[in-house]
């Protein structure tokens, strides 16, 4: 494989870019329907187990990360002010759910794009000699340490695993 540090020998490349992967295998002839999706994500200070496993309420989406840090989803809005009040009302609405958030605090917000793969999570071999395996879902922040178990095994063994027989990407 080369790549922009050189020629790498590799017999199998794993791909996990998220919305990168459909133009990585531009060259190949590969079926990978993968949308990109707004998703805005904010950092939020809190007392360490406020919240204790993933929290979605009808107005946001809270999980702590490590003891002391969350994260939330905001709804994604276009334009800069409009993402400020966004951000701003999603942790209002978050600190008034839980007793002790007043030592919460809001460290700030970015928005990047999540992979939305058309048919589902597209796991697999993605040329027909398998010199490239790819691995792009939306689920990737719960799913991803099983599905790498998953994939290690695969890749190990060269056994298929049954879980992801609906996953495998379409190759011409």
């Amino acid at each position: 494989m080369l790549t922009s540090t050189g020629l790498h020998a590799a017999t199998t490349v794993v791909l996990t870019a998220g919305t990168n992967v459909p133009r990585l295998c531009e060259p190949l002839s590969a079926d990978l329907a993968i949308a990109a999706s707004p998703a805005t994500l904010a950092r939020v200070t809190a007392p360490a187990g406020l919240v204790k496993t993933i929290v979605a309420h009808p107005d946001f989406e809270v999980r702590e990360v490590r003891e002391g840090d969350l994260l939330m989803v905001v709804p994604h809005v276009e334009g800069t002010t409009a993402l400020e009040r966004s951000a701003q009302d999603a942790f209002q609405r978050m600190k008034a759910a839980f007793q002790g958030s007043d030592q919460c605090r809001l460290l700030g917000y970015h928005t990047g794009r999540r992979p939305m793969p058309a048919h589902g999570p597209v796991i697999g071999y993605a040329t027909h000699d398998r010199s490239v395996y790819v691995a792009v879902m939306h689920s990737a922040i719960t799913l991803g340490p099983t599905v790498g178990r998953l994939i290690a095994d695969e890749l190990v063994t060269g056994r298929p695993a049954s879980e992801l027989h609906r996953c495998r990407p379409r190759a011409h």
